[in-house]
């Protein structure tokens, strides 16, 4: 077997399609596999048979969320007894387009829906075409969860970008909220935060008839996160922050923001962290669009190697890791991880 695929029917570009995974199994056909899941839980086993039948490539049909747990089960399913005294490695995995902002398809060049994807790379193979292939650092994420009974739990899991905390984390809690979120919720978000900053941190949020975004929005948005802070062994000063976001790519968010570039140098990890106020981080609107770094004096923008974060208020951490949540994390510690191999397919328009 050659191809593995993943396919999630509860997902929201997979709504209404029944037979999805029928439609792409047609399209792999016999040098090919493709399942569904209908939770997480159902990931693991589908990736040993994968391994047993030694696929060359894993495909996740969807964005970064479904590329997100592919990649965290099959680190884990590597360790386990049958596989971690073998020669079983990661296969080449790739993401497919489809999720809300599908960075890491964008990050590495991967153009056109599952469909298309999955033709150009099946004809690639059965033609003995050059597949090329791109490598990109993943963070390793070893944290430790509050669970409802009060005890604790560690864990681990693995990520290209994360909202770990402040602007990042709260925005990305409203954008998943939408429906149907895209660039145009990014776009609308914003425009409340911006234009209720006069109105939310002054009198006038009390005036009577003032609309709920303007009302709320940026005070939700800006509110800081309680963390201590350890960046390569430095403790920053600061215990409240505006915003806590890292990352080991460069990611372009719909083409309204990039963040990350530093990232792209093989080996670190890029990390914007502050404790501006909401007018000091709108004045840096312009160069989060253009992916520059940030100038302001309350935000450190650098790359690092490790970084650590620990709650120290009452409300725990909840970051955004590829677009998934994790709730209720008390500590949280990033550092390089595995290098993945992603193949770079071009697809036609499906």
């Amino acid at each position: 077997m050659q191809i593995g695929v993943i396919t999630n029917p509860n997902s929201r570009k997979n709504k209404g399609r029944p037979n999805r995974a029928a439609e792409l199994q047609s399209i792999v056909g016999d040098i090919g596999e493709v399942h569904s899941t209908r939770s997480v839980d159902d990931i693991k086993p589908i990736l040993r048979e994968f391994l047993r039948k030694r696929a060359r490539y894993w495909v996740a049909d969807g964005g970064d969320g479904a590329l997100h747990w592919m990649l965290r089960a099959g680190l884990e399913v590597l360790e386990e007894d049958e596989f971690k005294n073998s020669d079983a490695a990661l296969p080449l995995t790739m993401p497919t387009n489809g999720g809300t902002i599908d960075f890491v398809a964008n990050n590495v060049g991967i153009k056109g829906k599952a469909e298309a994807l999955l033709r150009k790379l099946r004809g690639s193979i059965e033609r003995g075409a050059r597949i090329e292939e791109v490598e990109v650092d993943a963070m390793r994420i070893e944290a430790l969860q509050v669970n409802d009974d009060g005890t604790e739990e560690a864990f681990r899991t693995f990520g290209f970008a994360v909202a770990a905390g402040g602007v990042g984390q709260r925005f990305f809690s409203l954008y998943y909220q939408h429906e149907d979120p895209n660039p145009g919720t990014i776009v609308k978000i914003l425009a409340n935060a911006l234009a209720g900053i006069p109105v939310a941190y002054s009198p006038l949020r009390r005036v009577p008839g003032i609309p709920a975004g303007l009302r709320d929005t940026a005070r939700a948005i800006f509110k800081p996160t309680g963390a201590e802070v350890t960046m390569d062994g430095m403790v920053l000063p600061q215990t409240e922050h505006t915003g806590i976001h890292i990352g080991s790519m460069s990611i372009n968010l719909g083409n309204v923001f990039r963040f990350f570039n530093k990232a792209d140098q093989p080996g670190l990890m890029h990390a914007i962290i502050g404790h501006a106020s909401p007018a000091a981080i709108a004045a840096q609107l312009p160069r989060m669009h253009l992916g520059k770094s940030l100038n302001c004096r309350d935000i450190v923008d650098r790359p690092c190697r490790t970084l650590g974060l620990r709650a120290t208020g009452d409300e725990l951490l909840s970051p955004i890791i590829d677009g998934e949540r994790y709730d209720n994390l008390r500590e949280i510690e990033f550092s390089i991880g595995p290098r993945v191999r992603i193949p770079k397919v071009v697809g036609a328009p499906a």
